[in-house]
């Protein structure tokens, strides 16, 4: 099952600094703006030789709603960053020391996560972080570059104070954050978790979600409900990952609620969606790759019916990118 990030809560434990904003002359760059400006969205260029980002495209570019560009240059490297979806706070990992920060784009703040975790160096392990809440919190996931390097458990901070409110059971990840923070719903590959004040309460998956064709997260709404997405044949033996079915799931029974079938209008074979949240008490959001790089379309899908309508298509926004983080829900 595909592991999903879509979230949360990253802290605010030290005093405001004063951000360090630094003209870097690219070739598609405009002059450093002051703070005050939300970002639209930031990314990595490729180099001239479309090998990766190095040397004048090793720092994250961030591009304000106004159409100026910026560089991070106080971010590591290559590193992982997240923005809000007003664009507000960007999330990212210190090259100073190392700590996770979140920016305050429109404020000018910056908030350091208090924990730090071990071992994180980059190409052995590094720092995922999500923004969630509008930027009340952060979720702090881990990816390996190394084959045997085990992935510390996930952890959620409190933005404002720096300090982690929860800690998740190890190798599950995150599905929702409650606005509040008081509770959470996690997942494995095998079982889905409510955790609360109250203690934890485990659900296994529905059988068919168990195999290895099943992608997507579990997104509860208020209703106790959550919907995954299966793919035809991935990724197991086949090469058409396009969506299939549309489950729905009873939070509390852990039981399949709708099974759908999906026609949504993906040519290419490596078109695959994800949910991306609950538009209403049947309705869910979709968002679905096309096969071409950062170009992306989302439906709005009833979970009774299967029966969907385009609601939104997104292009990237430039030539020559090697990752992309759009300030958009």
């Amino acid at each position: 099952m595909k592991k999903l990030i879509a979230i949360a809560a990253v802290v605010a434990a030290s005093a405001a600094l004063v951000p360090l904003w630094t003209t870097v002359r690219a070739p598609d760059q405009r002059p450093s703006p002051a703070p005050g400006e939300p970002a639209a969205y930031a990314y990595l260029c490729n180099n001239a030789k479309d090998e990766g980002p190095h040397d004048e495209c090793g720092h994250w570019f961030v591009v304000t709603s106004g159409g100026r560009t910026w560089q991070l240059t106080d971010a590591v490297e290559r590193g992982y960053v997240d923005l809000t979806a007003d664009g507000r706070y960007l999330a990212y990992q210190r090259a100073g020391d190392g700590r996770l920060v979140v920016r305050d784009l429109v404020g000018g703040t910056v908030r350091a996560v208090q924990e730090a975790a071990p071992g994180v160096d980059g190409d052995r392990l590094a720092y995922r972080p999500a923004l969630l809440g509008k930027g009340r919190w952060l979720y702090v996931d881990y990816v390996a570059g190394w084959q045997g390097v085990d992935e510390p458990p996930s952890f959620v901070v409190d933005v404002a104070t720096g300090r982690t409110v929860w800690r998740l059971p190890e190798g599950s990840w995150l599905d929702r954050l409650d606005d509040d923070g008081s509770k959470l719903m996690v997942e494995d590959d095998k079982s889905f978790s409510v955790i609360d004040a109250s203690g934890t309460s485990t659900k296994p998956l529905p059988a068919r979600l168990r195999a290895v064709e099943a992608t997507g997260a579990l997104t509860p709404d208020g209703t106790g409900q959550a919907a995954q997405v299966v793919s035809r044949n991935f990724p197991a033996g086949g090469a058409d990952i396009r969506p299939a079915r549309l489950v729905t799931i009873d939070t509390g029974t852990g039981k399949a609620l709708h099974d759908v079938r999906l026609s949504l209008p993906l040519k290419d074979r490596a078109s695959i969606c994800d949910v991306s949240r609950w538009a209403d008490s049947r309705v869910v959001l979709l968002r679905c790759g096309t096969g071409e790089l950062f170009h992306d379309i989302t439906f709005r899908v009833d979970t009774r019916t299967g029966q969907h309508t385009k609601v939104r298509e997104t292009r990237p926004p430039r030539s020559h990118l090697f990752e992309l983080v759009r300030a958009t829900d």
